[in-house]
């Protein structure tokens, strides 16, 4: 099962955004709503993950630049 989401990071914790969870059995469903979400305008405290069978094999922090940790640039190749 692949899960996809963005995770607002915070002192305390972290919080899930509800409305940019998608859960599929499908790579290619998860990877368009991988590059989708990609796309959207948040700052550096979120993250972009995609795991599968609860573990994580894709992040792209926002805001960050080639050579950064957690850096994916769009359209890369995803791990499935």
């Amino acid at each position: 099962m692949y899960r996809v989401y963005v995770l607002k990071q915070r002192k305390g914790g972290s919080e899930v955004l509800a409305e940019t969870k998608t859960q599929t059995n499908s790579f290619a469903t998860a990877s368009a709503a991988f590059w989708e979400l990609h796309q959207q305008d948040f700052d550096a405290k979120h993250l972009l993950l995609m795991s599968k069978d609860n573990k994580q094999i894709n992040a792209y922090r926002y805001q960050s630049k080639a050579g950064e940790r957690d850096f994916l640039e769009l359209g890369a190749n995803l791990n499935d």
